[in-house]
């Protein structure tokens, strides 16, 4: 059994995204936006799905580099009429083996987070997981309350 090591919960929340790779010691050099998808969020970090981990010289993770070495991505949410702008940095990625048109899963640890940015995120993961149908109401079902 795998613990959990996660300080705050993911919610799954599917969500068109746009990231950029950059390296923090030369922050002129950037890739152009990138198309993703969101899997999950947390106030920590998040899971996106993408078909692209390489720009250029630019890549999104070097299992090989200290973290404060690590490429670094700013990544762009839709929220309602604005867009909420994250900088992390990817701590693990792999290929995707489940049948999604992404081939690439990847983990974000989030970088300088603020309270704002943290209250926004709340405010998204309520404002999407409210739209979302509601679980079945087949009384076979494990999930369902009696």
């Amino acid at each position: 059994m795998q613990i959990d090591r996660r300080r705050f919960k993911r919610h799954p929340l599917e969500l068109p995204i746009k990231f950029r790779i950059y390296l923090p010691s030369r922050p002129d050099t950037s890739s152009t936006f990138l198309s993703a998808q969101l899997h999950d969020l947390s106030q920590s970090g998040m899971r996106f799905m993408t078909n692209i981990v390489q720009s250029g010289t630019l890549h999104i993770f070097h299992p090989d580099l200290a973290a404060s070495e690590q490429a670094q991505l700013e990544i762009e949410v839709p929220d309602g009429e604005q867009t909420l702008t994250l900088i992390g940095r990817v701590v693990w990625y792999d290929q995707n083996t489940e049948d999604h048109p992404y081939s690439f899963r990847a983990g974000v640890e989030f970088v300088d987070m603020g309270a704002e940015d943290r209250t926004r995120i709340q405010s998204l993961v309520k404002r999407e997981q409210s739209t979302l149908p509601p679980a079945s109401s087949d009384p076979s079902s494990p999930d369902s309350s009696d």
